[in-house]
């Protein structure tokens, strides 16, 4: 994904969160950082992790990919174009 298209989007999380993990698990950041020899899960920077039940998403690391939107069972997470700053 190009880098203007990440800046033109956000990931937007509404108060369903079950805290299901399945987000975590089909994120493709998440998967290519697990793939480390030095892998640490409790220490380790990810795009999208659990934390007291409830997905957080981390705006630098995150692709905007959409794969954790797609896969949430309740319809948490949500990617929305944002406006262009032309005035």
């Amino acid at each position: 994904m190009a880098k203007a298209d990440k800046k033109n989007k956000k990931i937007v999380q509404s108060e369903k969160c079950i805290g299901c993990g399945i987000c975590y698990s089909v994120c493709p950041v998440n998967a290519k950082l697990m793939k480390s020899d030095d892998f640490d899960p409790e220490t380790a920077e990810l795009a999208l992790r659990i934390i007291d039940g409830v997905a957080i998403i981390s705006d630098e690391l995150c692709i905007r990919c959409g794969a954790c939107s797609k896969n949430c069972p309740v319809e948490s997470l949500t990617v929305v174009e944002l406006e262009s700053a032309t005035a």
